[in-house]
């Protein structure tokens, strides 16, 4: 996963739950909150800075377009990513787009349904970042039930508008994450809508078993749909990632625990065998089995890593020597730390955390 697209990342943090014409929502502000605690705030999972993090609470329909349109206008280079995270009410726009309820959006009494100027439309938000080549990152928590009856676009059609939508304009560089099913609709709490609130509980836990210290939409899919489903009866939220979308990282795995390799007898036994009391020797892997026994062979190579650095291979050969520093080990002249661990942001082996310092005669 590449940590590098973090840098890259603005987020819009879209929350609407006050509404002029058609019945309000109780739990958008709840779920700005938590979004932001969970990427910015939290230290245990938060990958972004203050800078990246745009909270837009209540905004009228031109409100957020000028938001979007001022976005794009400031991008310089390809490739940047808006993470656009919705919480509100949706409904249909004809038959081939789907829109964000803003505070002022409003429903024609006669015909039963939205205005289309009082609401931003997907593929207007979708046009506008393509402009500058930005990829979508979309993350969707829209009630479309209690509107207005037939002015409300159904579950199911809601998914096909915008898997379509964001195909048609970003190719095979997006991500979508609805909340909605075939059969229900988003349900909506005071303390956030259930979809956001299994989101940022199943990310805030961690996932385990996942080998990364970064999650991504992918990995957070599975065990969201499972937590959902133990609240929502049939409700299963949708995942819809392109071809080419690089492994975007959301957030922090908290349970992510980094390999890490210690200083232990076998190891030690590797270099007092090749220090060989001070009449250096070379041996083969083999060699080093026969003498340190089943669990040096293979492992004399962790003695190469930094920040150990105490054994390295003969040129044009399988032997295994000491290096510098191997020789000043074994001699007691050097401390190495007991404990090191890869770092999984730049691939290296490091000091692990907390990790005491050890010479020959302490290990």
């Amino acid at each position: 996963m590449e940590s590098g697209l973090v840098s890259r990342v603005t987020i819009f943090a879209v929350g609407v739950e006050k509404y002029d014409h058609i019945p309000p929502l109780y739990g958008p502000s709840s779920d700005i909150e938590n979004i932001h605690n969970l990427l910015v705030k939290n230290p245990s999972t938060a990958l972004f800075g203050e800078d990246q993090f745009i909270s837009i609470q209540d905004p009228t329909s031109n409100d957020l377009r000028t938001q979007i349109s001022s976005y794009t206008l400031s991008r310089s280079a390809d490739a940047d990513i808006l993470v656009f995270y919705f919480s509100g009410h949706g409904v249909s726009i004809g038959r081939d787009d789907f829109g964000f309820c803003t505070t002022d959006t409003d429903i024609h009494p006669g015909a039963n349904k939205v205005l289309p100027l009082t609401v931003v439309k997907f593929s207007d938000l979708l046009d506008t970042v393509s402009l500058m080549g930005i990829i979508p990152i979309v993350i969707i928590d829209a009630c479309y039930s209690g509107i207005a009856g037939n002015a409300l676009i159904q579950p199911h059609d809601a998914i096909v508008t915008m898997q379509n939508e964001i195909r048609r304009t970003a190719a095979s560089n997006y991500a979508l994450l609805c909340s909605c099913s075939d059969l229900q609709s988003s349900v909506d709490t005071p303390k956030g809508g259930v979809f956001s609130r299994c989101l940022f509980d199943v990310i805030s836990n961690g996932i385990q078993g996942l080998n990364s210290n970064l999650v991504s939409l992918k990995d957070v899919f599975q065990p969201l749909n499972r937590l959902i489903e133990t609240e929502i009866r049939d409700a299963k939220p949708r995942l819809f990632l392109g071809d080419t979308l690089l492994d975007f990282p959301l957030a922090r795995n908290i349970l992510f625990t980094p390999q890490s390799y210690s200083f232990v007898g076998h190891l030690l036994c590797i270099i007092k065998s090749l220090w060989n009391n001070g009449n250096e020797r070379e041996l083969t892997p083999s060699e080093i089995h026969d003498i340190c026994g089943k669990g040096a062979y293979g492992n004399h190579q962790k003695l190469s890593l930094e920040p150990w650095m105490l054994v390295e291979n003969v040129p044009n050969s399988r032997n295994r020597r000491l290096t510098q520093r191997g020789r000043l080990f074994a001699q007691g002249k050097l401390k190495i730390p007991k404990t090191i661990e890869k770092d999984p942001s730049s691939n290296k082996w490091v000091v692990a955390a907390g990790s005491i310092q050890v010479d020959i005669n302490s290990v």
